[in-house]
């Protein structure tokens, strides 16, 4: 069968060094690639919706690919889990009109950072939360995030990269909590370089009491690198959904 096809991952970041292929690293395309060639003939690179750095997870991460594949595609999903390692799952294989790309195609993305609270870290979430040893005003870090809403230049809470445009449009931006756990839940046109980590470090700064929320609304309004929050590490944040047009409701 050929054409041009979608797939839907999911996969625990902690043993790679991000989605993108380099040489002689572990990372996530890697591992696809070399599964995916068993079952298919690529014509074009594999395009991703979000180059996701290491130690970063995915629930739902999209790829493309136009290629001949050797396998119904029905069967694409199942036959590609038994080659993958097992922190690398395909949730879904179909293939999509010929003008659909992973990247290009995307409206927005939604990433979530979880965080715990609490005098002692869990064993069995230390993958995927960062710990926080403190109680948080979580109120003060949904003042704050509110102020993230809407078009902004990220230039303060990312790190630099020259000559790359930092604005961003934020669509939605939430607070959730339940138990120890509080997720931070942004969805954007797009992320600059580690927009995400250095947001919610921000964000902790606020629960800790070490800024107000209007500390970081300057901070955010500043445009300068030195005054954004800590960058956060890998281990708490997820892409949770890539959006489309049809997930929008855009014709």
């Amino acid at each position: 069968m050929e054409g041009n096809f979608k797939l839907v991952l999911a996969y625990d970041g902690t043993e790679y060094h991000g989605f993108q292929v380099q040489p002689g690293l572990p990372t996530v395309q890697g591992v696809l690639e070399r599964a995916l060639d068993r079952l298919a003939a690529r014509s074009s690179p594999l395009h991703v919706a979000g180059r996701t750095d290491a130690g970063v997870h995915a629930r739902g991460q999209v790829v493309s690919f136009r290629g001949t594949l050797r396998v119904p595609v029905g069967e694409l999903s199942g036959r590609l889990n038994l080659l993958l390692p097992p922190d690398v799952m395909v949730l879904s294989a179909e293939q999509v009109n010929a003008d659909f790309h992973a990247r290009r195609s995307a409206l927005a993305r939604e990433y979530a950072y979880y965080l715990q609270m609490g005098s002692k870290p869990s064993p069995f979430v230390a993958r995927y939360v960062y710990w926080c040893p403190w109680k948080l005003d979580l109120q003060g870090m949904r003042e704050a995030l509110a102020h993230v809403r809407g078009p902004h230049d990220f230039t303060a809470f990312s790190r630099l990269e020259p000559g790359k445009s930092r604005h961003r449009e934020v669509m939605e931006a939430e607070l959730e909590s339940w138990e120890e756990v509080v997720a931070v839940r942004v969805r954007a046109n797009a992320f600059a370089w580690a927009m995400m980590r250095r947001l919610v470090g921000g964000l902790v700064e606020v629960g800790r009491g070490r800024w107000s929320p209007e500390d970081f609304r300057k901070a955010l309004k500043s445009g300068d690198v030195s005054r954004g929050g800590p960058t956060l590490p890998p281990c708490g944040l997820f892409l949770e959904r890539v959006y489309y047009p049809e997930d929008l409701g855009v014709p």
